[in-house]
């Protein structure tokens, strides 16, 4: 399927316009909205090595931390609609943002979506040497020890501590960390017993363990531990890695970007990248992955208004 996909695309494309066939001309930044070293800047530099040799121009990775990708998509929404600024993010800061946040500086139809590439093994982790191994355990260990630390990359991840507490009557306090890097170093340094990883934790087998899985289906990387969703919070959120553009985007443009997705797919660099951090490749097209993000957003917004969040 994925070969025809491609195929389709490029015979598209022979019929394109002059000028259009002459996209890409220049190098194409390919925006990570997340610091060095984390699981979607690792698989933003995969992507990039595949779609520089499919579409014979560098595509440069531009790290724009904050805000778990937002302070990026802020800046991308206002950039030129031409395909030469283009971002790699979760489709979480998209679709569950605006169930948190009352002011949001972008909208899910401010972008463009080129389609969809991996899925995120989200979960509750805690380093090894955390004196509890499963949920039950945490929670008995934290109602005897009030104020566990909790790292949290941005206001979308500290809703899963803010949740977990309220359900069990537990003191859970967050610390603010900057992106999986920050993440690991709070684990590893053991200065918080608990953090939301997006899959990343797969690096560190010997040094993280998994408490819960934060989506609605076990994670491909520890089928053994149950969601959270089995344990009684039905707040299981799934995350899939987006290639975004701005809105108005030439659709011949989302046609190209689409099939260098197509592309990574199959690629055995990218899926070695995929692999080692246990984010399973599940390709989607541009009409697909603007379906599901959609979707996402209104089950996000049903789940936060169910537990009786409202948007700060």
């Amino acid at each position: 399927m994925l070969n025809t996909l491609k195929a389709a695309a490029l015979i598209a494309l022979t019929a394109a316009s002059p000028a259009l066939a002459e996209w890409p001309d220049r190098p194409i930044s390919l925006i990570i909205g997340f610091g060095p070293g984390g699981q979607s800047d690792l698989l933003g530099r995969a992507l990039a090595s595949v779609m520089t040799e499919e579409l014979g121009v560098p595509v440069n990775v531009v790290n724009r931390p904050g805000a778990a990708g937002g302070a990026a998509l802020a800046g991308l929404r206002a950039m030129p609609a031409d395909g030469y600024n283009i971002m790699l993010n979760p489709s979480q800061t998209i679709t569950l943002t605006p169930a948190l946040m009352a002011q949001v500086p972008f909208s899910i139809d401010d972008f463009a979506y080129a389609g969809m590439i991996t899925s995120f093994d989200i979960a509750l982790v805690a380093p090894t040497s955390a004196p509890f191994d499963d949920y039950a355990g945490m929670v008995a260990y934290a109602r005897e020890h009030p104020g566990i630390l909790y790292a949290a990359l941005s206001a979308t991840t500290r809703v899963f501590a803010t949740e977990i507490a309220r359900a069990n009557d537990i003191d859970i306090e967050v610390l603010p960390v900057d992106g999986g890097p920050g993440m690991i170093n709070a684990i590893l340094g053991e200065q918080a017993l608990l953090a939301y990883s997006g899959g990343v934790h797969h690096r560190y087998p010997e040094q993280m363990k998994v408490i819960a899985a934060l989506t609605s289906e076990r994670n491909i990387g520890s089928p053994d531990v149950p969601t959270i969703n089995e344990l009684g919070l039905p707040i299981g959120m799934d995350m899939q890695t987006v290639l975004i553009a701005p809105a108005g985007t030439p659709e011949d443009v989302i046609a190209r970007l689409e099939a260098t997705l197509a592309a990574a797919a199959e690629n055995p660099g990218f899926a070695e990248v995929a692999e080692s951090m246990s984010a399973p490749i599940q390709f989607r097209t541009a009409a697909e992955a603007t379906a599901e993000m959609h979707r996402q957003l209104a089950a996000n917004l049903a789940i936060m208004q169910a537990a009786g969040i409202e948007p700060q």
